[in-house]
């Protein structure tokens, strides 16, 4: 079920990994992985935890990221998984520009 957004959370959080946070580091905007192809995954400060131990557990270095949605670049959807039950915020047919984040902490 989709929600479209009208005023997003000051911030979101994205987790990428630490290659691809060396990669970003020389470009103007975030480089993803394949799992963002179709929309970008974000996730609320309150849904970091949940995230980091199901996905991002036999990680031994990742990145998360604190970005501020004003500057994010799309549509960004407040909707849940298929198949899900909880809601996560996606942004559609945009990207994050490097100066959207506002701080980040390495894992």
């Amino acid at each position: 079920m989709e929600q479209q957004i009208e005023r997003p959370p000051e911030y979101l959080y994205k987790i990428i990994s630490y290659r691809n946070w060396q990669e970003s580091k020389t470009s103007k905007t975030l480089k993803l992985s394949s799992d963002d192809d179709n929309f970008i995954h974000l996730s609320t400060k309150q849904q970091l935890n949940k995230i980091m131990k199901k996905y991002w557990s036999d990680v031994p270095k990742f990145v998360v990221l604190k970005l501020s949605t004003k500057k994010l670049k799309g549509k960004l959807v407040y909707e849940t998984n298929p198949n899900g039950m909880t809601k996560y915020y996606h942004l559609y047919n945009g990207f994050i520009p490097f100066d959207a984040i506002v701080d980040y902490t390495i894992y």
